[in-house]
This record gives structure tokens, C-alpha cells and sequence, in this order.
């Protein structure tokens, strides 16, 4: 049987490489897949070869990478790929689709071919975009593609409440994350008299990191701010930094199998979104064992219960932000109790194996 996967809208390895994520997908997902199914077709957006990810002998044998032969517009790619694989895509016994943005070939291939497809909702695009053209399209394109899917898998409760409102079927498979990578250190110890906060993501607006700076600078006690990841806000965050006196770390885009250790070298994680779908960092940093410290926002509050499995503030307030910090880092016992029952918590639910293995038997029935 052969499996087809679509990224999200204009996605591929090498946009998933460039935010340390490329091994997540081709450890996590193409490798069962490919033990499930046998073979695997992966339709990309960007003119990309697999063995610029991996060396894998089976993967190389039973994962096709199919690209165009030039750099082409995503939107431009999105309506074509059903035109320039159409073989390919006939030849696919399901389509597994993993952002709703991509599902506009899913579409076109069901209508042309008839292949059904499965899709994420793992984001409500269409409620937080900007109003104006942009938000109508994304809602039509949010309708149409759950609405025609062999079944929608959602991410929280929340997506999976408004999935149903269109879907025939909707699964609850939250994301999900290797318990057994990311892993308390064995001898974690404070670090000293300057305690690591760490954050991982996108240094974009809506991840609202001067917030964290500003909390920071709050801070009774000095720390060390570690902010991975890469994104517009960069040198305006750097500034911010220089001009409050607080010590921060910008390591860049670090690779998904590096992870780990960051995550043990830190003291506290903080996630302070305005909006987060199921985030996947903040899993990470639980799984870790660390205290977590996040904005309480939808999706962040699905994975956080306040006081047990980390703290919750007010994404605007950063003095209630420096006020949760401060409690994780002068309490080593409160610190200490939250990470175990955050790990506890993501070993129980959350584990990535686990959740990829019930995906896999859904695409199996879709495509039956």
C-alpha cells in the first residue's frame, strides 16, 4: 500500500530543517509509516532530495520524495501537484495531510482521482487571522477540507468540538513527544546563583517574548534567559536585552535530536503565547521534567492544569509572569513537584509513539 503525505501550504523537509524539526518527521512519522505501510510518497513544496536528511538504507528504498524541479510559488505548487504527479497520486491508497493549509491538493486529488485523505486540525487558522480576504479563505478552505475528509484528526478538545461541526469523523490525537529523548536529567541540579530560564520556538510577534524579557528584568534574583529558535523579533529582543540589563542567550535554530540537553540545563520553561494550538515545545519542556510557566491560553491551558502540572498567567501581565517565575526558582521543592507531575502527565498522554500508532490505524481504515 502506498501512503501519500502532503506538508502544510508551501512545507517540505528543508522548511522543516530550518526550524530543527526535520528529524521529528523522519523519526516519528516516516519511519512507522514505513513499517506500517510499506511505502510512503512525500509531496514537498521545495526542490529537495531525502538523502539530504537522512542516510537511512530502508528509508531511502521506501520513502519517494517528490519535488518540483524548480523553486515554484506555493500557491502556484498547491494547485499543480495533482497535474504534475498525477500518477503518483492516483497510485496512493490514502493521502495523510498535516496542516489544514495543505489540504488544497488533498482536495483536487480527491475530486480528480478519488483518493481520500485525512488532515490535522491542529490550529484554528481562519479565527486568528487578521480580518479581510485572508480570514474568508482560510474559513472556506477550514469548511470545505473538514467537511471532505475521510476522517480530521484534532489536536485539543477545542479543535475537535469545532471539527465536528463539519467532519463525518473526527479523532482526538493530541501531539505528541519522544518520552524517552526528552527525559529529566538524571543528577539535575540548580545552576547556581543564576538560574536558566529557557524558551523554544518562533521569535515571532504573537509568541509575545518581550513579555518575557520585561518579566525578566523583574526578576529579584538575576538570570540567564536562553531563547532558541530564530524569527523577525530577533534583533528587537537582543535590544530590549541590552536595555533592561538581562542576560540572554540567543542560540538560533537548534536541531530537534540537540533538544534534549538544553532542556536539561534549564531550571524553569516559559511559553508566553498569545495563542498556541497544542504546543509542542511546551511537551517537550514537561516531558523534560521541567517547571513550566506558560500564558493561559486555549492551548496551552490543555496541556497545563495551574498548580499541578506548571503555573498559568496573563499573557499581557509580565508582573504576574516574574511573579509565577520567581515562586518555580525560589522554591525548589514547588519546582521539583511540577515537572514530576508534568512528566507524569506526558508519559501518560502525550507520548509520541503511542499517538503516532493510533494515527497510523486510522489512515489504515480511511484507506480500507
Amino acid at each position: 500500500m502506498i501512503v501519500g503525505m502532503l506538508p502544510a501550504l508551501g512545507g517540505g523537509l528543508r522548511a522543516l530543517a530550518a526550524t530543527g524539526q526535520a528529524p521529528r518527521l523522519i523519526d516519528g512519522y516516516l519511519r512507522p509509516y514505513v513499517a506500517a505501510f510499506g511505502r510512503v510518497d512525500y509531496f514537498t513544496y521545495a526542490p529537495e532530495r531525502l538523502e539530504e536528511f537522512t542516510r537511512d538504507p530502508l528509508l531511502l528504498e521506501r520513502v519517494r520524495v517528490l519535488a518540483p524541479a524548480r523553486p515554484t510559488p506555493r500557491g502556484v505548487r498547491a494547485l499543480t501537484l495533482t497535474t504534475a504527479h498525477a500518477a503518483e497520486l492516483a497510485a496512493c491508497a490514502v493521502l495523510r495531510v498535516f496542516q489544514l493549509t495543505g489540504a488544497i491538493p488533498a482536495l483536487l486529488a480527491r475530486a480528480r482521482f478519488g483518493v481520500p485523505y485525512v488532515v490535522t486540525f491542529g490550529f484554528w487558522y481562519a479565527r486568528l487571522s487578521r480580518p479581510g480576504p485572508t480570514r474568508w479563505a482560510k474559513a472556506a478552505l477550514e469548511r470545505v477540507a473538514l467537511a471532505r475528509a475521510g476522517a480530521v484528526i484534532a489536536t485539543t478538545p477545542e479543535l475537535a468540538a469545532r471539527a465536528r461541526r463539519f467532519a463525518r469523523r473526527v479523532e482526538l490525537i493530541p501531539n505528541g513527544v519522544d518520552t524517552s529523548a526528552f527525559a529529566p536529567a538524571p543528577d539535575r541540579t540548580p545552576n547556581g546563583a543564576t538560574p536558566r530560564v529557557v524558551y523554544v520556538g518562533r521569535l515571532s510577534p504573537e509568541k509575545n517574548l518581550p513579555t518575557l524579557v520585561d518579566a525578566a528584568a523583574r526578576l529579584r534574583q538575576p538570570v540567564r534567559l536562553v531563547l532558541v529558535g530564530g524569527g523577525p523579533e530577533e534583533a528587537r529582543l537582543r535590544a530590549q536585552a541590552r536595555a533592561a540589563g538581562v542576560d540572554a542567550d540567543f542560540r538560533g535554530v537548534v536541531d530537534q535530536t540537540a533538544l534534549p540537553a538544553v532542556y536539561r540545563e534549564a531550571d524553569a520553561f516559559v511559553l508566553a503565547s498569545f495563542t498556541e494550538g497544542h504546543p509542542k515545545a511546551l511537551l517537550e519542556a514537561m516531558s523534560a521534567g521541567l517547571a513550566c510557566v506558560a500564558s493561559s491560553c486555549e492551548g496551552n491551558r490543555s496541556l497545563i492544569d495551574e498548580g499541578v502540572t506548571g503555573l498559568l498567567f496573563d499573557a499581557r501581565r509580565p508582573d504576574e509572569l516574574a511573579e509565577r517565575l520567581g515562586r518555580v526558582l525560589g522554591d525548589a521543592a514547588l519546582a521539583a513537584r511540577l515537572g514530576s507531575a508534568a512528566r507524569a502527565r506526558v508519559v501518560e498522554r502525550y507520548d509520541l509513539a503511542a499517538a503516532v500508532a493510533r494515527e497510523i490505524e486510522l489512515v489504515r481504515q480511511v484507506a480500507g
